[in-house]
């Protein structure tokens, strides 16, 4: 309780400058919570353009298992201030004892590279998802390995527990071995901090560092020699290309021993083969459930589409419908309209004579009032618009002219004062 206290308080002042420190926070907190070797640090990160920022890096070993048995792994996770919406900056930390080993998700300086990185996505990908994928990775094919040292080292001592298992007839191993910075283990005390070679029967020949192998094994899982082969005298490390000593120093293990060697390694093969399915299944649901998942936020996506779509649709079939309305209705009265039509053609066909004051009828006296002043009004404009064709022409002269315009403008005055008051009367719009 007291160390998830202090991660708090720590990380409360470190994520002070992030963008989203309340979700980094949770991400680091379920983080420590699984792996309990990590540890959280501010430090000062350079990057390739030369800028340098302080950042949260979580330092410290992940447990990695490698035909059956855990190790520890140093590595070192930089955290972007916009964590957790872009993936960390992974890199493995070798000690001074250990060498990184190039491959296909480790480069020469550490760096990883893992496809789960480079599809990095919140809130799917999380720290805690990473480092098990790493320690899937890393099992396959482990990223450092020992150095070689230029004599034959001094016998080392060994933890409380011991060796990962007895040794036949209770003996001491047949050569020394290389020991290394001491780190925890999730697996208990009685596991080896790193990955060594099977110390009861060494291959008699290994490849080289940068064919996969050394003090830390190389990727894949390789063969076992046969039965009788012997021992290396001096190199503590199998890192030489087919090295084959001249006077070895240890005895050749008995038939009994040699037993026991390969029936506990045949167990070994068999819990590192179950680890190793266990977790490709492990990633390969993790992978068809993410897939599924991105299928279903797709179908889902296509879904509101469509409703959006069948909305619209609905809106267009009203807007159709009222539409085919109102031309039905229009239809009917002009098809009334036509008939009134014909029928009043018939009617004036029918007769000889025809009175024009007889054929435009006013519905109410207003409006017949309204239509006498309207048309005396126009017959006015035209007469005096004649008139002054006459003076023009010279049929009358200036004096005639201007009697006979007064007059008819103060008629014409009246008038359209009429007009005008008719038209209030029957709420007609005004004559601009």
């Amino acid at each position: 309780m007291a160390g998830s206290q202090g991660h708090d308080a720590y990380l409360r002042n470190a994520l002070s400058k992030y963008q989203y420190p309340d979700l980094a926070k949770r991400d680091i907190l379920q983080a420590f919570s699984n792996f309990k070797d990590l540890r959280p640090n501010v430090d000062s990160f350079v990057f390739n353009d030369g800028n340098r920022k302080e950042l949260l890096c979580l330092e410290g070993t992940i447990p990695v298992t490698y035909r059956g048995t855990t190790y520890n792994i140093p590595v070192c996770l930089w955290l972007l201030e916009t964590h957790p919406y872009n993936p960390p900056m992974v890199y493995v930390k070798p000690t001074a004892t250990m060498q990184i080993k190039p491959g296909q998700h480790v480069d020469a300086n550490g760096r990883v590279y893992l496809p789960y990185l480079h599809e990095w996505r919140h809130p799917q990908s999380d720290l805690f998802g990473l480092i098990q994928i790493m320690g899937i990775i890393f099992g396959e094919n482990p990223p450092v390995f020992a150095k070689k040292t230029g004599g034959p080292p001094p016998r080392p001592g060994y933890p409380p527990g011991g060796l990962p298992y007895p040794l036949p007839g209770g003996g001491t191993p047949p050569y020394p071995m290389q020991r290394f910075m001491p780190m925890p283990s999730v697996g208990g005390p009685t596991n080896p901090p790193y990955p060594a070679y099977q110390p009861s029967y060494p291959p008699t020949s290994y490849p080289s560092a940068g064919a996969g192998s050394g003090g830390y094994p190389g990727g894949g899982y390789g063969g076992y020699p046969p039965q009788g082969s012997s021992y290396p005298a001096t190199s503590s490390y199998p890192g030489s290309q087919g090295y084959q000593p001249s006077q070895p120093s240890f005895a050749t293990p008995t038939t009994a021993a040699m037993q026991q060697s390969a029936a506990i390694s045949d167990e070994q093969i068999r819990l590192s083969l179950v680890s190793a399915v266990e977790d490709k299944m492990r990633r390969r649901l993790k992978e068809i459930f993410a897939q599924a998942q991105a299928e279903m936020d797709a179908l889902k996506k296509t879904q509101d589409d469509l409703n959006n779509g069948k909305t619209k649709l609905d809106d267009m079939i009203s807007r159709l419908r009222a539409e085919q309305n109102e031309v039905g209705r229009s239809l009917e009265i002009l098809t009334e309209k036509d008939n009134e039509i014909r029928e009043a053609l018939r009617k004036m066909e029918s007769q000889n004579d025809l009175n024009i004051d007889d054929a435009v009828v006013t519905t109410a006296p207003l409006y017949k009032q309204l239509m006498n002043a309207f048309a005396e009004e126009q017959s006015i404009e035209d007469a005096i618009y004649y008139i002054g064709e006459a003076l023009r022409k010279g049929v009358i002269d200036l004096d005639v002219f201007l009697k006979q315009v007064r007059e008819l403008s103060r008629q014409q005055f009246m008038l359209r004062a009429l007009i005008q008051k008719c038209r209030q009367k029957a709420g007609l719009p005004e004559i601009g």
